[in-house]
């Protein structure tokens, strides 16, 4: 058996793979294809928010417990949460700051496509479903976030169409207007 010789291996690969490799802390939409990225949406739309969210202080996560299972609405999934008729605001703040969370975090495990997909996922359901904002993003910033989102060809339709109604209501029905 013989032994891998790393400095060997790194002198005989190409170029571009070494770059992609060596910029991953600066450049992360470079790591994933958009089918790998559509099936890691699908996975995060379709997985328990309690695992994912469970992650904040202990009494946070008892409070997304109760909330999750309140009143009947029995919501366990993201994508139950966001097409949910009337979502619970603080189960939309607590998805939106868990997003951010890992938007920011360099080591996080969720790429940074993914983050900001939810990010604004949760704000446009408190836009489109309760009329409520929760973000202090601008008008124009939001929009733009929005139109980048909305813009990804690895979203299911559902998201996209709630994107497209929160988008809608913040430009004020003028969908190509605004940065």
């Amino acid at each position: 058996m013989s032994e891998f010789d790393s400095s060997s291996a790194v002198f005989k690969s190409r170029a571009n793979k070494l770059a992609a490799l060596l910029a991953t802390g600066e450049e992360r939409t470079r790591l994933w294809r958009p089918d790998e990225l559509a099936a890691i949406f699908r996975h995060q739309m379709s997985a328990p928010m309690l695992v994912d969210l469970s992650g904040f202080d202990s009494r946070t996560a008892m409070r997304l417990r109760t909330l999750s299972e309140a009143q009947g609405l029995l919501l366990k999934s993201f994508a139950d949460l966001f097409q949910h008729s009337s979502p619970l605001i603080e189960l939309l703040e607590l998805v939106k700051d868990f997003a951010k969370a890992n938007l920011d975090h360099p080591e996080s495990g969720l790429p940074g496509e993914i983050a900001a997909a939810l990010y604004y996922t949760s704000i446009a359901a408190a836009l489109v479903q309760l009329d409520e904002r929760i973000s202090q993003l601008p008008d124009a910033d939001l929009q733009r976030g929005l139109r980048w989102t909305l813009a990804q060809i690895w979203l299911d339709e559902k998201t996209k169409e709630l994107l497209a109604q929160a988008l809608e209501k913040i430009s004020g029905g003028q969908k190509g207007t605004g940065p």
